[in-house]
């Protein structure tokens, strides 16, 4: 039977600990991301049973002490490395992060990345927050991404969740950048977190003071907010407000796809998006938000899990545009836009 990776955790432990002693920083890095790729075979792994565990010859735990032991070495490298040896450990953090989002077979399995499975988090989060605490602008933005990929347990630590808010409203773009990463990923757990971060990012892409970029940043973010049918409906309305409000181009055209995410996943919303949509492809609209109108109405129907009265407008607006000479790529989404409302009748 081939060896599961609970099973390989000593043999790693101890493969990682050599290399990272090394004088060699290129060695040192490529045990980082040979790490990596283990824990995302890891992460996507069910727990052991008692009878695999008698199988490898393995004391029920063990390999959870040796999980621990891995993740501290990367701590204590990210502690103690340089900007390169910091950004090393983020990168592959964020690389199993997304991978345990997209890729696990098992949504519900969080691997040892689960508070439950790492009896030492808080010591994990203690030397993160030391080194944000001493850190300058980069490190302290890395440290914040780190605590998102970890938003397992890091969500439960209370100095953790004031570290992402105050940096929310942060003059410095990196750490607004990261600390709405951060935040996102806490929204996944809990509903009365993201209340709180609908409020602050609505202030944050308001505000005069807050740099382009960081607002910008926080229009993005709003797609993050859709966890329950109530909290979708009040981003959904702050989003759309803040659009009527906005004279840029760009803020608009980001809050489009943010609001297209949101009410792709809602059936009480997906009607009122694509009537929104409708109206910014009239030819008074800049070229920008027409083709970014037509994005989104490729993901709202094509994302949309629900049934809904298509309105004839739609039907009408899409072979208006493809009597007009627009880029190919906007005719190109036209033509889809028809495939999926064809779609959506035959069902």
């Amino acid at each position: 039977m081939e060896r599961t990776p609970a099973a390989c955790a000593m043999n790693w432990s101890i493969q990682l600990d050599k290399a990272l002693r090394s004088n060699n920083s290129g060695k040192r890095t490529e045990a980082v991301q040979e790490t990596g790729a283990r824990l995302e075979w890891w992460s996507t792994e069910p727990e052991l049973s008692m009878a695999e565990y008698d199988m490898f010859g393995l004391i029920p735990g063990e390999d959870k002490l040796f999980a621990n032991a891995i993740l501290l070495r990367l701590a204590d490298t990210f502690v103690s490395g340089d900007k390169h040896a910091k950004l090393c450990v983020v990168k592959m953090f964020l690389s199993e992060f997304k991978h345990r989002k997209t890729k696990s077979s098992n949504r519900n399995n969080k691997g040892f990345f689960s508070k439950h499975n790492v009896p030492n988090h808080l010591e994990l989060l203690r030397r993160i927050k030391l080194c944000f605490n001493s850190g300058d602008e980069e490190v302290r933005a890395m440290s914040l991404v780190l605590f998102g990929c970890w938003s397992d347990f890091s969500k439960d630590n209370a100095e953790i969740r004031y570290l992402v808010f105050s940096c929310i409203v942060s003059c410095r773009v990196l750490e607004v950048k990261a600390s709405l990463f951060a935040a996102g990923c806490f929204c996944e757990f809990s509903d009365d977190f993201a209340c709180v971060f609908l409020e602050m990012l609505v202030k944050v892409v308001s505000s005069s003071e807050m740099p382009f970029a960081g607002r910008l940043a926080g229009v993005r973010a709003f797609a993050k907010l859709g966890r329950s049918s109530a909290l979708s409906s009040r981003a959904y309305e702050e989003g759309t407000n803040l659009i009527l409000g906005s004279v840029d181009d760009d803020i608009v055209t980001t809050m489009l796809i943010s609001l297209s995410i949101i009410a792709s996943r809602s059936a009480l919303l997906i009607s009122r998006q694509v009537d929104l949509l409708l109206t910014f492809l009239s030819e008074d609209k800049s070229l920008s938000l027409r083709a970014t109108s037509l994005r989104c109405l490729n993901i709202v129907l094509s994302r949309s899990r629900f049934r809904f009265s298509l309105p004839t407008k739609l039907m009408t607006a899409m072979f208006n545009t493809l009597d007009t000479e627009l880029q190919p790529v906007m005719q190109h989404d036209a033509i889809h836009i028809l495939y999926e409302v064809r779609i959506v009748l035959l069902n």
